[in-house]
């Protein structure tokens, strides 16, 4: 199987895990061009952040309203309407308000802004790099769990200490190092750099990207295309490849 990533955006930029045929490492990307500079041209990348946007309209993309769906009351507040295209020209939050206001009649949510830039460099690092080789899609770390949990949404929160070990615990059904994983990205990276449910992020991105193409499913089944050719879906599998690599860098 080729090198597989799992993806979150941190302070001090990206972290990642990887599997390959043998181990499984870890780190911090300032961006994707330095990411993606470590890994085969083959890699499988997949990464919590909206990929594919609306242009204009009153509603929202259907992978978004889908995952909501999925994952009910309280987890399906984590899916937060991504912004329209128009709105990755903002600089400040007030004309990040008024773009997607003009766009789609709403205003953009702060959480959303939040992450603009690191929307505005995924999608841009697509669009041009359609060619490149590495195969990147959006992820959802909510959804995944759901999926991993017999598609059930996670009970406690994630900034919990009872939310992050109930992740923790089912993450090592699938990968049953992933404790000791965490551990040591927990302790090579400060808390000023890489949070704590980051690492969880890009742990269960990993476990989901190492799975075969036939066992990995969409939000919706079939996802429309943006204008710009990019799919609007959310990847998750409930039949994900179990690992026990021990090896970690």
């Amino acid at each position: 199987m080729n090198t597989a990533v799992g993806v979150d955006g941190c302070k001090a930029g990206w972290f990642y895990f990887r599997r390959d045929q043998t181990s499984i490492s870890f780190g911090v990307a300032s961006d994707l061009e330095e990411l993606t500079s470590v890994l085969p041209k083959s890699s499988r990348i997949f990464i919590d952040i909206p990929i594919g946007l609306i242009d204009s309209g009153s509603d929202e993309r259907a992978c978004d309203k889908a995952a909501r769906k999925a994952l009910g009351r309280p987890r399906g507040s984590s899916v937060f309407p991504a912004p329209a295209y128009p709105v990755l020209k903002a600089a400040e939050y007030r004309d990040a308000k008024e773009l997607s206001i003009i766009a789609i009649g709403k205003k953009l949510s702060k959480q959303a802004f939040n992450i603009i830039d690191k929307i505005r460099e995924v999608n841009t690092f697509l669009l041009s790099s359609q060619n490149s080789g590495y195969t990147i899609r959006e992820i959802h770390p909510e959804l995944c769990f759901w999926g991993l949990n017999k598609r059930q949404a996670m009970k406690h929160s994630k900034k919990r200490s009872a939310g992050f070990e109930e992740r923790l615990s089912l993450l090592e059904n699938h990968l049953p190092n992933g404790r000791d994983l965490t551990n040591r990205a927990l302790m090579k990276f400060k808390r000023s750099e890489v949070a704590k449910d980051d690492i969880l992020d890009a742990l269960v991105g990993m476990v989901v990207s190492s799975t075969f193409d036939h066992k990995l499913q969409t939000l919706p089944s079939s996802p429309q295309l943006d204008s710009r050719g990019l799919p609007m879906e959310i990847v998750y599998t409930d039949q994900p490849n179990d690992y026990g690599l021990s090896h970690a860098q």
